[in-house]
């Protein structure tokens, strides 16, 4: 797959409780490709430990590259203040609850 294919394909990734993609949202970042692997950064606007559905999420972008031939490689980060209230902001304007 080209980096555009991919980058689109982790684009239509929606948020279980929110109707954003992770990329709009701000948690799935700094995707980077290595032949059949995406290495990226999930930024959570609070410590992971804070974050029940974390491991969905992550699950849901590991699930879909792995339908692909694809590997996922990631790290977690909180995000900045500036990062949350965008996060908040969007949160507030599309929430659907779980």
């Amino acid at each position: 797959m080209e980096k555009d294919e991919i980058l689109e394909l982790l684009g239509d990734i929606e948020h279980p409780a929110i109707n954003y993609s992770l990329i709009k949202l701000g948690i799935l970042t700094d995707i980077q490709f290595d032949d059949n692997k995406v290495k990226a950064v999930f930024a959570f606007p609070f410590p992971i430990e804070k974050i029940p559905i974390a491991d969905k999420i992550i699950g849901s972008v590991a699930i879909t590259l792995e339908n692909f031939n694809l590997s996922l490689e990631h790290s977690i980060r909180v995000m900045t203040e500036s990062e949350k209230q965008n996060f908040l902001k969007l949160e507030h304007e599309a929430w659907k609850g779980l």
